[in-house]
Formats: C-alpha cells, structure tokens, sequence
C-alpha cells in the first residue's frame, strides 16, 4: 500500500477468505479504490443545431420584404431595418434571395445552414421564377400611362354627353307626324373656364305622337298589392264581338300565315298555320293538337290588376283581356318565361322588336289609364332612347272576320266511323234442376215360406220329378229353369249346394 491511499481498517467480524479480495482493494489486480469526492465536474453545454435552409428560403421569398427570414437567422438589427424599409424598397430583398440561393447567408453565429445541398437547385429555379415575375411586373407598371386628372375625366364626360343630344329633325319614317322642337335663344354671354364642370344635359323633349311623348302622359307610382286578383275574373276567351268565335281563334287568324281551317266551325277554327314569332323572330308550325303557340297579354292580366285595374267594372276587365291591341300570338315558351313581368323584369329576346313592344304597352296603359312604376317607366325610356322618334302605336289593329285571313285551305273533319254495336250479352245459363231425391228402393217381398212338396219314390231320391237334368246351373240357367225349387223337374242337391231347397239362385 503506499501512503496516498491507505488500506481502510477492516471491520470487526470479518474473516480472511481466499477468494476474497482484501476489503479496500480492487477485485482486478488487488489495486485500491479511487477515493470518492463531492466536487461536480464541470459539463460542456450542448450546441443548438443551425438554422434550416429551406425554412430561410421559403420566408425569404414570400416575407423576406418584412425582415422575417433575417428574424429567423437571428440577425435582429437588419430584420427591422429591412422591415422599416420594405425590404430596401425590394432591392435588399432581392439581394437577399440571391445570396441566399448561392449559399452565401449563415446565420447569426456563421454556421452555414442545413440541407442547402438538398434545395439549393430547386429553390434556384423557383427564386428565378419569382423574381423575373416581379422585375416584369415593375416594369409595366411603369410603363403603363397615367390615368387622367378626375377634373379632366369629368370634363371629357361632359362634352361627349353634349354631343349625343339628339338633332332637333328626329329621323323617323314619317317625319311629318311628328312636332320639331325649337332651342331657345341664348343670351348669356359666353365665358371660358380652366376646366369645365360637368352638368347634367337636360332630358329632350320627346316629339308629339311619339310613344315617348305618350309614355310621358301616363301616371307614375308604385304597385298596388295583388289582393283578390283571379284571372278569371276578366273572362279572357269571350267573345266579345259577337262573331260566333272566341277571342284565341281571332288572334290566330290575325297573327298566323298559311292558315288550315277546320271545317264545320263556321271559319272559326285554326287547325295549323305558321307564325312569325315578334318575339323571337323564329318561324313557328303551328298545330291545334299541340301547345307551341300561345296569345299573350302584352300588357299582363296581373301586371294591370296591380297598377289600375283592381277597381274596374267587369265590363271593363273583359274588354281588357280580350282587345287586341293587347294580344300576340307568341311561342308558349317565351309566354310562360314572361309570366307577369313588366319592361324592368322582361323584354324579347329579339332586340328589333323591343320598341314596338314598349311602344304597344305604353299604347294598352294610356288606352286604360293603368299607371307605369318607376322602375318600368325608367326600362321603357331606356327602350325607346335607342329607337329616338318611335311612333305611337294606333289603336286600330282589329282582327279579320270569321273565314278571313291568310286562309288556305278548310279541313273537313272525316265522318266519325260509327261506333261497333256491342255484342249482345250471352244469356245466362239456365240454373240446373235439382236432381230428384231418389226413390227409396222397394223393400223385397219375403220368400214365400217353404213348403216340402211330397216326396215321391224315384230311383234318384236327390232329384226333382219328371225327366229334366241339368248338368250345373249353367245348363239351368241355359234352359232357363233356374232357380229350381226342390220339386221341379230337373232339381238335384248339386244345384242347391246351401240346402235350403232353392237350387241355382
């Protein structure tokens, strides 16, 4: 033992073993233990990891303008100054890409960052992408020209709004029907302006006798509500002028071309024809057994009810529903597409006809005093501003008389084939008679009681008198004797085998 580390004492009890290492010493060579202490040996403290590349990459590219991806490095001095300065007005943050995808940016305590050779050629291609996308884009924008002054704008307005007042000589096909309006001297000196202000044009006159002119007749209010409307409350279909044909009918035979009456009606009813649809302008067949052609209220029945007509007599309704100032005939289609609608909810799809079909609406309400809503009035000038100088439709389109119109030919009705007589019913079958009860058999006579006839002496004492015999019963039978009672010729007690003197029974 040397002195530095001595061998402790051995504790009381102890025994020396052989195998034993001496207490204090090492099992492996007999070298002591090292003495314990309390002194904490000193850790070095764990290395935090370096920062990801394509985490850097990716808020570089899309928040590199606000400092995020140098927040990120740790770099928190140059993060704000690049979030202050919007990324160097984008100039720092596109240099900052570059470097970044080159491998050039470490992070606060200049380790290069992980996985970059992992990213580094896609986030290449992407950057460039990105960026070339951005330079182009700045490049445009300052290219593209500079938008006007709103006083210049205003102005420009302005003048374009004063060219398009109409001419004082409105171009219409009968110019003379209609009054030339006048512009009114100006007196007022004129001034000139830096910039001219705009000013509302004031709205044209609207000539005499046009649908305009008519339209600015008519009352203007809201719409009244549709309590207790019933459409057949206007008797649509009568006939009102006593013809001897309804209403649907006449209109056909206004409307359609290339008409085929039906026979037997008086010239009343259209069996085919065809239609050149105002609406549409296509070029409808039309056949009574189908539903392409309907007459349709220009002025809807609803639509009146809920803008005058509500307070009508029903004289008045009827008159209404079946004027044909009021009626088209019209594809079904496009009448149920219009239910109810009025200028602001419907108009046909053919543009051509639009001003007609406002002028015959504006002519149907001034006819019937019905009033225009705001928002119809507004659709119906809108209308006829594209048509200037449109005339007022006239009340004058009657329908033809019965068996007139573009009439070409009467179908007679072939002769219905007489119905085929039933066949007569089969009479029933007689009930069967009930089978009579049967009769109850007769009950037998009984036998006469057997009375032994006298013997007589014989050479056979088992046969009867006289000189018959019989083989069997058969040869009885044959002969017909049978039965034989014991005495008759010819009985034998081989016939009567049970004795009772009745042989072969």
């Amino acid at each position: 033992m040397n002195a530095q580390n001595p061998t402790p004492p051995r504790p009381d009890g102890s025994q020396n073993w052989p195998s034993a290492p001496t207490y204090g010493q090492s099992p492996q060579g007999g070298l002591p233990f090292e003495p314990a202490t309390s002194a904490r040996q000193p850790q070095r403290p764990m290395q935090a990891p370096a920062k990801s590349f394509p985490i850097a990459w990716v808020l570089s590219l899309f928040l590199g303008v606000w400092g995020v991806d140098r927040f990120y490095l740790g770099k928190w001095k140059t993060g704000l100054l690049k979030l202050v300065t919007t990324g160097g007005f984008f100039v720092w943050w596109l240099v900052d890409l570059v470097l970044l995808t080159m491998g050039q940016v470490k992070d606060s305590k200049g380790r290069p960052l992980r996985e970059f050779e992992t990213m580094k050629w896609p986030s290449r291609a992407i950057s460039a992408v990105v960026a070339l996308g951005f330079v182009g884009v700045m490049i445009l924008g300052a290219t593209a020209p500079t938008p006007p002054p709103a006083e210049v704008t205003a102005a420009e307005s302005a003048a374009l709004e004063e060219a398009s007042v109409p001419s004082e000589e409105p171009t219409t096909a009968d110019p003379t029907t209609e009054a030339p309006t006048t512009e009114a001297p100006t007196t007022a000196a004129p001034t000139s302006t830096a910039a001219p202000t705009p000013t509302l044009t004031p709205e044209p006159v609207a000539a005499e006798g046009t649908a305009l002119a008519v339209l600015a007749g008519l009352d203007e209010k809201g719409r009244a509500p549709k309590t207790d409307y019933d459409r057949e409350l206007f008797g649509w279909r009568d006939d009102m002028d006593r013809n001897g044909c309804d209403t649907r009918n006449d209109i056909l035979r206004r409307d359609l071309t290339a008409i085929t009456l039906k026979g037997g009606t008086n010239g009343c009813v259209v069996q085919r024809g065809t239609l050149g649809s105002p609406y549409s302008g296509d070029t409808v067949d039309f056949d009574r057994e189908n539903s392409t052609v309907d007459i349709d209220h220009v002025v809807a029945l609803s639509d009146a009810w809920q803008t005058g007509a509500a307070s009508w007599d029903e004289q008045t309704r009827r008159e209404f529903a079946n004027d044909p100032l009021n009626l088209l005939a019209v594809e079904s289609s496009l009448n149920r597409q219009k239910s109810d609608g009025d200028a602001a909810t419907w108009l046909p799809p053919n543009k051509d006809y639009r001003c007609e079909y406002v002028a015959r609406q504006i002519a149907v309400k001034d006819k019937y005093d019905l009033w225009v809503k705001p928002a119809e009035a507004d659709a119906m000038e809108r209308v006829l501003s594209s048509c200037e100088g449109f005339l007022a439709i006239k009340d004058d389109d009657q329908w033809p008389a019965t068996g007139e119109g573009d009439v070409v030919a009467t179908e007679e009705e072939p002769a219905p084939e007489p119905e085929p007589e039933p066949a007569p019913e089969p009479e029933p079958a007689p009930e069967p008679e009930p089978a009579p009860e049967p009769e109850p058999a007769p009950e037998p006579e009984p036998a006469p009681a057997y009375e032994p006839a006298p013997k007589e002496e014989s050479n056979d004492s088992g046969s009867g008198g006289g000189s018959a015999y019989y083989k069997n019963c058969d040869a009885a039978r044959a002969a017909g004797a049978a039965p034989v009672h014991a005495g008759d010729p010819g009985y034998s007690r081989k016939l009567d085998r049970d004795g009772d003197g009745v042989g072969c029974e």
